[in-house]
């Protein structure tokens, strides 16, 4: 259990590879969803066709008849805006989205009302939009606004087929259900997007976000910032001698007995790739940070060492070149063992 510890400037930093999708259906279904002008235009395309096929299957009075082209046109419209422009707009564009599908909806209820045809549930569209993309707080507030909207629909407009109470709960009950479910799910997707699967640890994408952050906190607060980069001796030995699953075994131990020696909520301890791993700390000046250090290389697991290096940032640069030097870092402490071992061994 003994290791090399080294303070700062080798090797770029090492990446991960992104898993291949399983299809190139779930390529592009991944793709569509990382874009959320893109989703816009396919529920606007699926508001616009839910109206044009009400205004085929029946015969509408005049004022009905106007409402509902005007509500398929401005879709089309805006459908063929966020298919054009995709991510051009600004972000808070598509808060007047879902302010103005709300708005849309309910014209089209109260006109299909008068023919008792029910499209009062493509709120739904504009809701799950919100809740996907929309922080919680403003998606509440157009779920809100959508159920005042419907409640004056329901009071001023043609009486439904069925009782306006049982007609508002049928579509704002669904609409409450499918938002805890949908507050939930994407919890759960941020959080596995951001979690190494095997170890339990951060990913590095998870540590490129928070590193990028702490560094304009400290820039802004003068408080000091330190990075330990750990990278396990000997662990493609292990992989070739004793197969993968030993290797796998070997990360996850090291994972656990590391989780009691950070100082809290204010490190973060990530798998930045392969056998190597990070320890973000906030706060630590470089003194602190080789005690970190230090306490990291006393909890491995019994027989297993690692090189260390430490990098304090400067004030200056950028994260890549803070955690590229506490790379180096490590790979001159992992150089120095091999020398003083006589071996060229990892």
């Amino acid at each position: 259990m003994t290791a090399e510890v080294a303070a700062d400037p080798g090797r770029p930093e090492r990446t991960l590879t992104p898993a291949s999708p399983s299809s190139a259906a779930a390529t592009r279904v991944r793709e569509l969803f990382s874009h959320p002008s893109r989703v816009a235009a396919f529920l606007w395309s699926m508001g616009a066709g839910a109206v044009a096929s009400a205004l085929v299957v029946r015969h509408w009075p005049g004022p009905s008849l106007v409402a509902l082209v005007t509500a398929l046109a401005l879709a089309a419209s805006c459908a063929l805006v966020r298919a054009t422009v995709s991510g051009r707009l600004p972000c808070w564009s598509l808060q007047v989205d879902v302010g103005l599908a709300n708005l849309l909806v309910s014209v089209v209820a109260w006109a299909g009302a008068a023919r008792h045809v029910d499209l009062a549930n493509l709120y739904l569209l504009a809701e799950v939009f919100a809740l996907l993309y929309l922080p919680l707080r403003s998606a509440l507030g157009h779920l809100a606004a959508a159920g005042a909207a419907y409640a004056v629909v329901l009071w001023l407009g043609p009486r439904p087929a069925e009782p306006p109470t049982i007609a508002w709960l049928s579509v704002f009950a669904s609409a409450v259900v499918v938002g805890v479910v949908m507050v939930g799910l994407v919890s759960v997707l941020h959080g596995v997007a951001r979690e190494d699967p095997l170890t339990g640890l951060a990913n590095r994408r998870a540590w490129d976000e928070r590193l990028d952050a702490e560094i304009e906190r400290a820039q802004r607060s003068g408080e000091v910032l330190s990075v330990v980069v750990v990278d396990l001796d000997g662990f493609k030995a292990v992989n070739d001698a004793r197969g993968h699953q030993a290797g796998d075994r070997l990360l996850q131990a090291t994972a656990a007995s590391w989780r009691d020696a950070t100082r809290g909520g204010g490190d973060l301890l990530a798998r930045l790739g392969g056998d190597e791993f990070g320890l973000l700390a906030s706060g630590a000046d470089d003194v602190a940070a080789h005690g970190l250090a230090r306490r990291l290389v006393e909890a491995l697991p019994h027989g297993v060492s690692g090189s260390v290096g430490v990098a304090t940032w400067d004030r200056a640069e950028g994260a890549s070149d803070l955690v590229r030097r506490a790379d180096r870092a490590m790979y001159r402490a992992k150089r120095r063992r091999r020398r003083s071992q006589g071996t060229d061994r990892a």
